[in-house]
């Protein structure tokens, strides 16, 4: 994921103008513009009001207004869900992106919450979940035919919807393209509508040569016509049936967050956990939400980069979610020279471009700390820490979500989902996969006034309290005892407290489970059997150890199993999907055999 350069654009009147392509994203009756072009023509009441949830693909994100009217119409006249999918190849500026949110959140409350979660301007796909799980926007940052093609390869249910509302062909000639029409065929079904804004006869030809039949509509009093359209031919393609129930084993936070995903789709789904919610790791009341971002621009640096933005947009909703920022200093696994690797890669000297990272001076992060801090930093405004506990059960607090404090006796003949950490390999054709235990402690202190006014991580990590603090934590390659892991944690702070000001009162400890290359276990079991239907019989998906970092990792991770499960999309870069599947110890130990595991050390 790499950072993009953001739409030029000049203002009028409150409405944005590309300069880069000299063409304007709306008319001033933006609104208006959109019903009577898109969602009017393309029936958008009629289709929810027949399915249960609607798909729209928009080419040309751009100002998010057809998503927010779409969004609008959903919630108000309908009981539908959306799945807005959109891509953009110049993302607008954060700073442009709020200047048009608030020129518009009034009249479409639905942006008040992207005013809030922003997307990154960076490369790649991006998800938020708005309306309590009702809305889902994904949005590729890219080239329009390569996010295409990805989403050809990797959903199976049909675009219902399609907007084509990319700037005038023949000042944006590269995207419309016979490459695109038959993409845009592949992913329809009988009855998907188009429409678009320009009514240029090699458009509507080449809709029509891929199987649409074309319409003008007649937009007198703005512009002669607009065109609008349906799809005509059947499809080969089976159809994705969702699953009506799906069985969960693990009530911790992969558990809870893929059981929040699917019952939010509407999935009746079925938790089992001997241990009850939030056992393990999970049972760990402050857990910091944070990127760890690495600088080698690896497969496994997008993942976190990915997940971060993923988690901390998808966690303040449910109770447990502490905000303020998380404060990163130099260390043992951050050295000078990679803060400036990662802070010249992201963007962090450059607020515009990425306010969820920015590079502080050592005056700047005592300030902002409150704390004997003499270095550069970076800062993560949007992080933030998890009581991880009370977050599992309020994600698992929904009427279709029923927890049961046992095993299951077997898996069911319907989607299972394993987030079990080691015991994952007690369940049949799972004894080859790497997972190890990593044990670790977090010491909970009383002071008598707050000792910093943010979360700070670095060699283990200090969180604030009302009241003290948190200190931790440990990462264990052997179990130590609790007095071995309270000095321990105390001494990689100690830069940042007054232990004679401190009354220890209590310590919680906790197993992680992670594997031999460090990457968690996302996706199915046997990707080589048929996609879910009701005849599947048992299909598996795991998600599960996460390390060290399982707060941060664990949301995507739930939004990706979910999409597979149900024949979306799910919200990742395909190399980065490919590193985390669980067929890869297989095909190593075909080659190596297989590698006993012992604990790594922490970063």
């Amino acid at each position: 994921m790499k950072p993009l350069t953001p739409a030029k654009i000049t203002w009028h009147r409150n409405q944005p103008r590309s300069s880069d392509y000299n063409d304007i994203y709306s008319s001033d009756d933006s609104i208006k513009e959109s019903q009577r072009v898109f969602t009017g023509p393309g029936q958008l009441i009629e289709r929810a009001q027949k399915d249960q949830c609607v798909c729209i693909g928009e080419l040309g994100f751009g100002t998010g207004l057809n998503f927010a009217v779409s969004a609008e119409t959903i919630l108000h006249k309908t009981q539908a869900k959306l799945r807005f999918i959109a891509f953009e190849k110049h993302p607008l500026s954060i700073e442009d992106w709020q200047k048009v949110v608030s020129t518009r959140v009034r009249q479409l409350p639905v942006y008040a919450e992207l005013l809030t979660q922003p997307l990154p301007v960076l490369t790649g796909w991006h998800e938020r979940t708005l309306a309590n799980g009702r809305i889902t926007l994904t949005v590729y940052h890219g080239d329009v035919h390569d996010g295409l093609e990805d989403l050809c390869d990797r959903q199976r249910n049909p675009v219902n919807m399609w907007f084509l509302d990319g700037f005038t062909p023949t000042k944006n000639p590269d995207m419309w393209t016979c490459e695109l029409y038959r993409n845009m065929a592949r992913l329809s079904d009988f009855g998907t509508t188009v429409t678009t804004f320009t009514a240029a006869g090699h458009v509507r030809r080449g809709l029509q040569n891929v199987g649409f039949t074309m319409r003008r509509v007649d937009q007198t009093g703005a512009k002669r016509h607009s065109l609008a359209g349906f799809y005509s031919l059947e499809h080969d393609r089976a159809a994705s049936t969702p699953p009506k129930r799906v069985h969960i084993h693990g009530a911790g936070i992969g558990g809870a967050t893929v059981a929040r995903h699917l019952a939010e789709a509407g999935v009746t789904v079925e938790v089992y956990d001997p241990n009850g919610i939030a056992g393990g790791a999970s049972g760990i009341p402050a857990s910091v939400v944070h990127s760890r971002l690495m600088a080698d621009q690896s497969l496994t640096a997008d993942l976190r980069c990915s997940a971060f933005h993923y988690a901390s947009n998808y966690l303040p909703r449910f109770k447990g979610w502490n905000p303020g920022g998380v404060l990163q200093l130099q260390g043992p696994t951050l050295s000078p020279q990679k803060m400036n690797q990662i802070s010249a890669l992201y963007g962090a000297k450059n607020p515009d471009q990425a306010p969820w990272i920015q590079h502080l001076s050592a005056e700047q992060s005592r300030e902002i700390a409150n704390a004997s801090i003499h270095q550069e930093t970076l800062l993560f405004p949007s992080a933030g820490y998890l009581n991880t506990p009370q977050a599992c059960s309020d994600l698992l607090e929904h009427p279709a979500i029923h927890v049961h404090n046992h095993q299951a006796g077997r898996l069911a003949d319907a989607p299972n989902v394993l987030c079990t950490a080691t015991a994952t390999r007690q369940f049949g054709g799972c004894q080859h996969l790497e997972i190890t235990d990593v044990f670790g402690q977090i010491d909970h202190y009383r002071t008598p006034d707050p000792i910093s006014g943010i979360a700070v991580v670095g060699n283990g990590y200090l969180i604030p309290t009302p009241n003290g603090c948190f200190v931790g934590a440990s990462y264990e390659r052997t179990a130590w005892t609790q007095s071995e892991a309270i000095v321990h944690n105390l001494r990689l702070n100690q830069h940042l407290l007054t232990p004679a000001q401190m009354t220890w009162i209590r310590s919680t400890r906790g197993a992680r489970a992670t594997t031999s290359d460090r990457n968690p276990i996302v996706g199915r079991l046997n990707p080589e059997k048929s996609p879910v239907d009701d005849d599947a019989g048992t299909a598996v998906w795991l998600a599960t150890a996460f390390g060290s970092i399982g707060c941060s990792l664990a949301p995507l991770a739930a939004a990706c199993v979910s999409a597979e499960i149900l024949g979306w999309l799910p919200p990742i870069n395909t190399q980065i999907y490919k590193i985390l599947q669980p067929q890869r110890f297989a095909e190593r130990q075909a080659r190596r055999g297989y590698r006993h595991i012992a604990a790594p050390n922490a970063d």
